[in-house]
């Protein structure tokens, strides 16, 4: 976008030495058809442009002065869909396709020695279109959705952990059109995520039926690298019986399908952060959780 130009829209008032900023747009048209609604917007009966922009709404071109591209819209979650027939006891065949103008095209196959859960998250990263799936029941594993091959897949481990669902946070997940690249609020954090992180949930092979969630490094995935760390203890997830949209062969809503409600991300000056619905018994004669000690966290002495 770098040298492209964006429209930022001001109002002014005589009495007031700083213009308000309302927004920035990509091109004139929309610009003045913001100000339009903004000169139509009345409170308490009285036209509120008039009174607090006597001098009206100005429209100052900037030059943008940044690299990033918006990602395409529809998010991966939304293009790539998965449908999974149920074969012999407890295997799968899956048949992974994308939604493009003429219909829903095949793109890869595989088969999973279990039942599917929610084991489908397509994601992006650096211009390629990836999935995170589950051939075997104790390994995540990486789909290259160009070509229908794993490119990435979690080595053998004698305590595995059985992932049930995953997700990858997609641009279009924490941000909309109300900032745009090289805007006024425009910042690095804006620039992310990117894909090369995300989350599993499931359980530890022999371990009860909860769902515990662990991180994915993702960053090396093109090279064949896979890596989950038990970063945040042995936390059970609430998962609030989430369904991916990913694997329901339905168009998805117009706006774009919304991410788990159970796992929020946030950046700030760079840093990562999760926020993570959990689940904590609680012993009601002392306020106490009860599986305190189980939970073996630190962090939440």
């Amino acid at each position: 976008m770098r040298g492209g130009s964006i429209f930022l829209v001001y109002g002014v008032h005589g009495g007031r030495p700083n213009d308000v900023y309302f927004g920035s747009f990509r091109t004139r048209e929309d610009a003045e058809e913001a100000i339009a609604r903004l000169h139509a917007k009345e409170m308490h009966g009285a036209n509120w442009a008039a009174k607090h922009h006597d001098q009206g709404f100005v429209i100052r071109e900037l030059v943008v002065e940044t690299d990033f591209e918006v990602p395409q819209r529809p998010k991966p979650r939304d293009r790539f869909c998965a449908h999974a027939k149920e074969g012999s006891v407890g295997c799968a065949q899956v048949e992974v396709f994308e939604r493009t103008p003429q219909g829903l095209e095949e793109r890869a196959r595989y088969a999973r020695n279990h039942a599917m859960f929610e084991t489908f998250e397509p994601f992006r990263q650096r211009g390629r279109n990836f999935a995170l799936v589950s051939r075997d029941y104790t390994k995540s594993a990486v789909l290259d959705l160009a070509t229908g091959e794993i490119v990435a897949e979690e080595p053998d481990n004698e305590w595995d952990f059985c992932p049930v669902g995953f997700y990858v946070p997609d641009w279009w997940d924490l941000h909309d059109d109300s900032v745009l690249p090289g805007s006024p609020y425009w910042s690095k954090d804006c620039e992310l995520p990117d894909g090369t992180f995300g989350f599993v949930w499931g359980c530890v092979w022999g371990d009860d039926s909860s769902w515990k969630v662990q991180w994915l490094d993702l960053s090396r995935v093109a090279e064949g690298a896979l890596t989950r760390e038990e970063r945040f203890g042995y936390v059970e997830v609430s998962t609030r019986d989430w369904h991916s949209p990913a694997l329901s062969l339905e168009p998805p809503p117009s706006g774009g399908s919304a991410p788990p409600p159970f796992i929020g991300v946030r950046f700030n000056k760079g840093k990562a952060r999760a926020c993570i619905d959990v689940l904590v018994d609680f012993d009601l004669s002392t306020g106490q959780p009860v599986d305190w000690q189980r939970l073996r966290n630190e962090n939440f002495d």
